[in-house]
C-alpha cells in the first residue's frame, strides 16, 4: 500500500517539475513563439484541418474565429468548449504540452474535465483582456490552472 503511495508521490513531484519548467519556459525562452509555429503535432494537426481550429479533443476545440459550424457543435452539447483567439497556436501548443505532462495524471475520464478546466481558464483570461490579450499572459493563466491536477 504505501509503495502505491510512494509511486503516486514521486509521479506527483515528477509532473510539478515539468509545470515549474514549462512556466520558466514561457517566462524566459525568447524563441518560444518559433518553437510554436514549428510545433510538429501542431503542424500536423493544421496540416489536416482547414477549419480555421489549432486544436480539438475532449469535447474541446481551440480556434483563431469562431465559425457557424461550430457555433452549431457548441449547442448541440453546451458541455463542449470553444476557445476563439489569435493565440491558437499558441493554445493549441500548450495544451499539447500540458496533455504530455500530465499523462500520468489524467485517464481517459478525467480528461474531459482536466481540458475543460483549461479552456474556462483561458476563456476567462480573454474575457478579463479583452482585445488587449498577451500570448505569455494567456498560456501562464492555462497553465497556473493545470495545477488542481497535481
Amino acid at each position: 500500500m504505501n509503495t502505491n503511495k510512494s509511486k503516486k508521490n514521486t509521479i506527483m513531484l515528477e509532473t510539478y517539475k515539468k509545470v515549474k519548467k514549462l512556466e520558466h519556459k514561457i517566462e524566459t525562452d525568447q524563441y518560444l513563439e518559433l518553437e510554436i509555429e514549428s510545433s510538429e503535432p501542431l503542424l500536423t494537426y493544421l496540416k489536416e484541418h482547414t477549419d480555421g481550429s489549432t486544436w480539438y479533443g475532449a469535447d474541446v476545440l481551440i480556434a483563431f474565429k469562431l465559425t457557424k459550424e461550430m457555433r452549431y457543435w457548441k449547442i448541440r452539447s453546451p458541455l463542449r468548449s470553444i476557445v476563439a483567439t489569435k493565440h491558437a497556436k499558441g493554445l493549441a501548443w500548450v495544451f499539447t504540452t500540458l496533455g504530455k505532462i500530465y499523462s500520468q495524471e489524467i485517464d481517459s475520464v478525467s480528461k474531459y474535465f482536466f481540458y475543460a478546466d483549461l479552456a474556462d481558464a483561458a476563456n476567462v483570461y480573454l474575457l478579463r483582456s479583452r482585445q488587449d490579450s498577451n500570448l505569455k499572459e494567456l498560456l501562464f493563466e492555462v497553465v497556473r490552472s493545470s495545477k488542481r491536477y497535481l
